[in-house]
């Protein structure tokens, strides 16, 4: 997996490629549900982060509303098991408890120094709530190493929209798609968005997931990018 070509940005992924927002996820939901004295096994914290894809898919297909997932994951989670609550309520407290989760993906902090030290543009790509993202960003200790930060909420278009990629190269000193790799976690946003804009895409895959899609580079584990971006 040696790189023949030399790339000078990085559209980096943020949740679950650099910020481990499955862990995040989890302590917040957790965290909420104590606070709503609701019942927090892992099975119904399972459930909640089922719940809550599945209104993101319906977004990311246009069926629904960005404005219509907060609330409504947390109405249809509660009608599942038929739970008093209060939507809203539970919805404001989760993006509280969300935002203060900076958990990192292990040796994410090595990878971005030393792609930093190579000298590399490092622009964070990540769609969600533009408030969560940055307060998230701003706490993890590496936000020195980021040139630019990319929030589908600025942008006006979420990954995989060209919209969104277009929104991200606007802002980037980089105008060669040669010269730019997408790397991230997530076949339907970033490697799919990757391919409909025209760059390289790096599919971080822990699992081994099989897929139909055709990323540049497929990776295991975080420190094999530096291996491909020497």
């Amino acid at each position: 997996m040696i790189n023949t070509k030399k790339y000078t940005t990085i559209y980096f992924d943020l949740d679950n490629t650099i910020l481990d927002f499955t862990a995040t996820e989890y302590n917040a939901i957790k965290q909420l549900l104590n606070m709503h004295s609701l019942p927090n096994s892992d099975d119904i914290i399972a459930k909640y982060s089922a719940i809550n894809q599945s209104w993101w898919e319906r977004f990311e297909k246009g069926e629904i509303e960005k404005s219509e997932i907060f609330a409504g994951r947390f109405k249809t989670f509660l009608e599942h098991y038929k739970f008093d609550g209060d939507p809203q309520k539970m919805a404001d407290d989760y993006f509280e408890l969300l935002a203060a989760g900076h958990d990192l993906i292990e040796n994410a902090d090595r990878v971005v120094r030393e792609l930093k030290a190579r000298g590399y543009i490092i622009c964070i790509t990540t769609n969600g709530v533009s408030k969560t993202q940055y307060r998230r960003i701003d706490e993890c200790g590496l936000k020195q190493y980021f040139d630019y930060i990319i929030v589908s909420e600025d942008a006006g278009a979420q990954k995989p929209a060209i919209e969104y990629f277009d929104y991200a190269m606007a802002h980037s000193p980089e105008k060669d798609k040669f010269k730019i790799i997408v790397i991230g976690d997530s076949l339907s946003s970033d490697i799919q968005g990757g391919i409909n804009f025209g760059v390289d895409t790096c599919w971080l895959n822990p699992k081994g997931k099989p897929t139909t899609l055709n990323p540049t580079y497929e990776i295991a584990n975080i420190m094999q990018i530096l291996d491909i971006l020497h």
